[in-house]
């Protein structure tokens, strides 16, 4: 029988610093090990397969198993943008030391949002997408114009094929570093992909952020303010 949303549940899931560092690792999209997600949580194997556990039963987070590896990923990307918006209306922490602080300066530059592109890098592309008339922004929605169609095909993303695949084709998405938007839905996938096939970017494998190369910086200038 059908009840009412335990938000209870979920709250009590989310008051966990080792679930949380969980999830926000997961944020890049990508599959993890539970040793590579307990050495970021800084917690032991065991104690990461048991919140892995709580957060599959919840479904945000999904396994696969591959010969005696099992890799976890987050489920949808409805929980990437849940927590994209909790760190929007989060208070601040103070940092405290060099690392931290270099970390949030990485990931305020550049870094993934389950396969978006974000941070000031991201927000400088979806601005210059609005102010070249690529997408228009109403009522915070978004609409891919002709002239976006153009270009976006021009640097390799046959839209067509976007729009056939499943979940929302464009949106934009609450940056939590920069408070305004950055490209999000399918398009904003692809065209995070298309940076990495086309190396515009690395990855840091300690953290979600990005740097950009040298043909990157070439193709990033245009969208510099």
């Amino acid at each position: 029988m059908n009840g009412f949303p335990d938000l209870q549940k979920t709250t009590k899931i989310l008051a966990d610093q080792s679930r949380l560092e969980i999830l926000t690792t997961l944020m890049d999209g990508k599959f993890h090990t539970v040793n590579e997600l307990a050495k970021k949580a800084k917690v032991k194997s065991h104690t990461t397969s048991y919140h892995l556990k709580q957060l599959c039963q919840l479904n945000w987070v999904s396994s696969y198993k591959q010969g005696r590896n099992v890799y976890y990923s987050l489920s949808s990307e409805d929980i990437a943008s849940l927590l994209e918006k909790l760190m929007n209306i989060s208070p601040t922490k103070e940092v405290h030391s060099f690392n931290e602080n270099s970390e949030y300066q990485k990931l305020k530059k550049g870094r993934s949002c389950y396969k978006h592109l974000a941070g000031n890098l991201g927000v400088s592309f979806f601005n210059f997408l609005v102010q070249n008339q690529h997408i228009k922004l109403e009522n915070n929605s978004l609409m891919l114009t002709i002239k976006g169609i153009q270009y976006f095909e021009s640097i390799g993303i046959e839209i067509t094929c976007i729009k056939k695949q499943k979940g929302i084709f464009i949106k934009p998405c609450l940056d939590w570093t920069e408070r305004t938007f950055h490209l999000g839905g399918n398009l904003g996938r692809a065209f995070f992909n298309l940076c990495e096939e086309k190396n515009f970017i690395i990855l840091n494998t300690e953290n979600r952020s990005v740097c950009l190369t040298s043909s990157g910086e070439d193709f990033f200038k245009p969208f510099k303010p």
